[in-house]
């Protein structure tokens, strides 16, 4: 029974510090904000090619860590692996510097497949008391690589938009950054029913109110006749557009995410992909009409 419980103390002394080793190294990484991309045997190994259900367990790690604040996103996380008779295995993802979490459907072997396939690093701990496994995980430069590869929108650009708006924009009109920010949100809690319309009704608010407060603050005593009503942002919009580039094109992108914006409102079957474009291009088009704005800080950029 001795020799048993050094054992158990010599295992469980040998994990806490490991712990402790790649905690303090996590605590590195958070302060530069970069990806994990350290020299070790793993630099070696060129990335291996992944699961359908590894891959989306990849691309849904570097989605959370891309919905956060950007002083949040570090691209190291902690989780918890819950396995029991007859039940699927469940994760609970936890940002190293955020308090949210992302529940998620996978087992510890996904992990170490990551691992192994030179995505990401880490190390796993497992508690014989209550059968849970824990990893301490960080993103590595791979992974990004590999996921600007598998999606078609270049992933710079739509961060470099992101940034704009939750930058810029907020600091002008903070009520239409709130809404994106509660839509973005939206997109990864979890829907029972696995409904994302809620994320349509969000970009929608952030539109309207858009329109709204630059009409007010540019046109509100100009052309009263030919004001469209506050519900009608696209009228309000497109004359904004006309009044400062007249482009075409951005106004018809504009028509179009107003009537996908609506479709997907009244959609009890929205999807989570679905969720992601609407608010894709909203940042989008709310970036680009406030660079017709604002022409001196756009010739900046």
């Amino acid at each position: 029974q001795s020799v048993a419980n050094f054992k158990k103390y010599y295992v469980g002394t040998l994990m806490a510090k490991a712990f402790q080793l790649y905690d303090q190294q996590d605590g590195d990484s958070e302060k530069s904000g970069a990806p994990s991309d350290k020299t070790s045997p793993l630099s070696a190994v060129p990335p291996q090619p992944l699961s359908p259900h590894d891959e989306q367990v990849l691309f849904k790690l570097i989605d959370f860590d891309r919905s956060l604040p950007m002083e949040e996103r570090s691209g190291r996380f902690k989780v918890s692996i819950t396995e029991r008779m007859r039940e699927p295995p469940a994760a609970v993802i936890r940002a190293s510097a955020s308090e949210k979490e992302m529940p998620i459907r996978t087992d510890s072997d996904c992990f170490s497949k990551l691992k192994e396939a030179s995505y990401i690093d880490g190390i796993a701990s497992y508690n014989i008391v209550s059968k849970n496994t824990s990893w301490r995980i960080g993103l590595r430069k791979q992974a990004f690589d590999y996921y600007a590869e598998k999606h078609e929108f270049p992933t710079a650009l739509a961060d470099e938009r992101r940034e704009l708006v939750d930058s810029r924009v907020s600091t002008e009109y903070p009520e239409v950054v709130s809404h994106l920010k509660q839509a973005y949100e939206e997109i990864w809690a979890d829907q029972p029913e696995k409904n994302w319309s809620p994320v349509a009704h969000r970009c929608d608010d952030a539109l309207e109110t858009f329109a709204d407060k630059v009409w007010e603050a540019r046109y509100a005593d100009e052309l009263v006749e030919d004001k469209p009503p506050k519900d009608k942002y696209v009228k309000r919009l497109g004359q904004v557009i006309r009044r400062n580039a007249d482009d075409v094109k951005l106004r018809a992108l504009l028509v179009k995410l107003q009537e996908y914006v609506t479709a997907r409102r009244h959609d009890s079957g929205t999807t989570q992909r679905e969720a992601k474009r609407i608010v894709l291009h909203t940042y989008l088009v709310i970036g680009e009409i406030y660079e017709l704005l604002h022409p001196s800080e756009a010739a900046q950029q």
